[in-house]
């Protein structure tokens, strides 16, 4: 167990004890971790996804996909992550960067730190790498 200081969407901070979840990624983790620390604008792009807008006819997000480099959304401090939409996952990397194997979303006040996975071939994902099949997102996801 790890003592950690969470944000909380109301803007409180309180230190709280949390257990790593198994399936977190250390690795993904500590690279996200890095980026904030280095001082590093990022980027958050929203994944046109069935599961993101169960809503919405595939014809439409097959539309918008091809349009989702114009949807990054800046992140230029660990707290603009609990702006997200709640319950959406998009990708996470450097603004300069042109693919990333980080996803992250907001659920329940929580900011988690997500790898995705396509729900069809069990394969992980990366932003360019799902672009020609549209990318699913069943996640794997750890809490930061």
């Amino acid at each position: 167990m790890t003592t950690t200081t969470n944000t909380t969407t109301s803007g409180s901070t309180a230190p709280i004890t949390s257990q790593r979840l198994p399936q977190c990624n250390p690795e993904v983790e500590q690279r996200v971790l890095d980026w904030f620390s280095s001082g590093q604008l990022l980027a958050w792009i929203p994944i046109i996804s069935q599961q993101n807008f169960p809503d919405t006819p595939p014809d439409v997000l097959a539309f918008v996909d091809q349009y989702q480099e114009e949807l990054r959304w800046p992140i230029r401090q660990p707290q603009d992550l609990l702006n997200l939409p709640e319950g959406m996952t998009g990708w996470l990397l450097p603004i300069d960067a042109k693919d990333t194997d980080v996803a992250c979303g907001v659920w329940d006040g929580q900011v988690y730190i997500l790898g995705i996975t396509d729900q069809r071939t069990g394969k992980p994902q990366t932003l360019l790498g799902g672009r020609d099949e549209g990318a699913t997102d069943a996640a794997n996801q750890s809490l930061v």
